[in-house]
């Protein structure tokens, strides 16, 4: 008696609350993940001007292919667009303030580094220039990359590795508090 009570309490008062059910633990698990329908990005800001980085190392280059790996990436993963500094919503301008190479290990037989540390030190600052709000800005941000000559990398490899995640980071950096 008692499982023939349950069916007619399931049909008649569960079944048709069902897909309102699943529905609701939809949205719940949803809005746990974080998703919110909001951008995450600034919808104010339409454009970026990214000028050359300046450079404070005696690396010569590096302020060129970080500012065009910074593009490339603005380009790639946001909906900004690339604007000249006058006429861009916004600017994002920065100084590379240290890159440094560091022995991690070196080989047991002749002491010469197994592997290599390449890191970069930048400053930057988002500013939206229509209203002088900086919207990011970060002092010592750095990122790093490993080289180990053994398995065939080299130096210029492990640098544009290291100037890759620099910038996929720094463009990263444009979400925060949106």
């Amino acid at each position: 008696m008692t499982l023939r009570l349950a069916t007619i309490v399931w049909q008649s008062r569960v079944r048709p609350l069902l897909p309102l059910i699943l529905l609701a633990l939809m949205l719940t698990t949803l809005s746990g993940c974080g998703y919110s329908g909001k951008s995450l990005y600034p919808t104010s800001i339409r454009t970026v001007a990214v000028p050359i980085f300046a450079n404070r190392t005696f690396r010569r280059q590096w302020e060129f292919r970080l500012t065009e790996a910074i593009d490339k990436n603005i380009e790639s993963r946001t909906p900004f667009r690339l604007a000249p500094e006058g006429k861009a919503d916004s600017v994002l301008t920065g100084t590379i303030h240290d890159i440094t190479e560091s022995v991690l290990t070196n080989r047991f037989q002749n002491n010469l580094p197994q592997e290599t540390q390449i890191t970069v030190v930048v400053d930057f600052t988002w500013r939206d220039v229509r209203t002088g709000r900086i919207l990011v800005q970060r002092k010592n941000f750095a990122r790093d990359s490993t080289l180990i000559p053994q398995i065939g990398e080299r130096l210029p490899d492990a640098e544009q590795q290291a100037i890759e995640r620099l910038a996929r980071a720094i463009v990263e950096q444009m979400q925060s508090g949106f």
